[in-house]
């Protein structure tokens, strides 16, 4: 049963990325504009939203990048996203060895100053707990999209 708050956190969340979406990205052009979507705990009832941003986001042109901090091989992460409507993203980024003992929000940071070093312009991220958009990003903005099972700080 999802509660009254975690609908209205979500519908507000919602509102947020559409109303970024519809003036944001002036793209450089250059294929390095990214938009980075935290894909550890993706729900169902955001996964609906979250499939209608990826395919404007992808339209406008924007790289779309999915990282996890999930220690596996990309098989069933890819099979699970596939159904739910994802396909055709620029990267998928999960932990290797070098990183699989790093703090969560250590590790996407990391991700991320990877992604401005290699020239990319993050204009967004989107994910679920703040230790997904803490740290390094560059990103000119970041959604947290509320969880109902639970909250790492």
């Amino acid at each position: 049963m999802i509660s009254s708050q975690y609908k209205a956190d979500s519908e507000r969340a919602i509102e947020e990325v559409t109303l970024y979406l519809s003036s944001c990205c002036s793209l450089g052009g250059d294929g390095k504009d990214a938009w980075i979507f935290d894909v550890d705990d993706t729900n169902f009832y955001h996964s609906l939203f979250q499939e209608a941003w990826f395919w404007e986001i992808r339209d406008k042109g924007v790289k779309i990048v999915l990282v996890s901090s999930r220690r596996e091989t990309l098989g069933s992460t890819v099979d699970n996203l596939i159904k739910v409507g994802y396909h055709g993203w620029t990267s998928f980024i999960l932990r290797g060895l070098d990183d699989e003992y790093m703090h969560v929000q250590q590790y996407k940071s990391q991700v991320r100053k990877r992604l401005v070093d290699q020239g990319y312009r993050i204009w967004a991220i989107v994910g679920d707990q703040r230790s997904s958009l803490k740290g390094l990003s560059d990103a000119k903005r970041t959604f947290k999209l509320p969880n109902s099972i639970y909250y790492l700080s």
